[in-house]
């Protein structure tokens, strides 16, 4: 393991500053992290800067939206009343990342900030239309969700910025996250699925599949089949909608499973989550 400094800065500005320096990573819960280091991921790590002592750790409606600070835990958002009454999909998303302990410990910004396409909470964001906001210690700036990532383990911050919070639209949605890996809640995701319904007058979807495609997909085909049907959903519908998410997963083999396998597998979620 390479040497490196640790620095522990106590606002938002001493942390941005830091992280303008080429080779220095945040770091809060470390779940990932510290492993990845452990393991000499990071050739060029010269500094880890500690951002859990920063105030990104509330969680507040406000405006009509939800706000989700990005060092709020996966425990802590699954316990949250607002998340609880309205995000059931990343209430199930959040209790899936890791044992007990994980979910103590892991936060929602380093999930996200690790842009993983098989991250749990994701695909849970994607289907709430979330974006992320973003500062440098002195102005912010927000992304759709969508927007946020460029590849596999790429986003668009850029030196000294760190995800302040989540914004999410307050409504009341219904919805269900699926995940398949080795031993369920320990592994990391072969390929996990997101679903969230809502109604304002007409019954809308949002499916986000992870793990199937350099970055996480919405299957908005499958989205505009179930919008348009009537309900309940029949059959058939579920067929095609099941159909149209298998079509949109452009995954690829590798040591957690096989092209073909995630490809079938995208369907056979959606099928499941629509049953529920």
């Amino acid at each position: 393991m390479s040497n490196y400094e640790i620095f522990k800065p106590q606002t938002v500005k001493e942390a941005s500053d830091l992280l303008k320096n080429d080779g220095y990573m945040p770091l809060a819960g470390g779940t990932d992290m510290v492993v990845k280091i452990k393991n000499g991921f990071f050739k060029n790590l010269k500094a880890v800067v500690y951002v859990g002592n920063l105030p990104f750790n509330k969680i507040i409606n406000e405006n009509n939206k939800v706000i989700i600070g990005s060092g709020c835990t996966m425990e802590e958002i699954a316990t949250n009343p607002i998340i609880k009454e309205n995000y059931p999909t990343l209430v199930e998303a959040a209790n899936t990342v890791g044992a007990t302990q994980i979910r103590h410990m892991a936060t929602i910004g380093g999930n996200v900030g690790n842009s993983s396409p098989a991250g749990d909470s994701i695909p849970a964001l994607y289907s709430l239309d979330a974006q992320v906001l973003i500062t440098n210690g002195t102005s912010q700036r927000t992304v759709d969700i969508k927007d946020f990532f460029t590849g596999p383990g790429r986003n668009v911050l850029q030196l000294g910025e760190l995800i302040e919070a989540f914004v999410l639209p307050l409504r009341k949605t219904t919805g269900r996250f699926m995940k398949l890996g080795e031993r369920s809640a320990l592994a990391i995701s072969k390929i996990n699925l997101a679903l969230s319904t809502w109604e304002d007058g007409k019954k809308h979807y949002r499916v986000a599949l992870g793990s199937v495609a350099p970055t996480v997909l919405r299957s908005k085909k499958a989205e505009e089949i179930l919008e348009n049907a009537a309900h309940p959903l029949t059959e058939e519908v579920i067929q095609k909608a099941s159909e149209a998410a298998r079509e949109t997963a452009d995954p690829i083999t590798d040591i957690r499973s096989t092209k073909a396998y995630r490809k079938q597998m995208a369907g056979v979620l959606l099928r499941k989550a629509l049953e529920k």
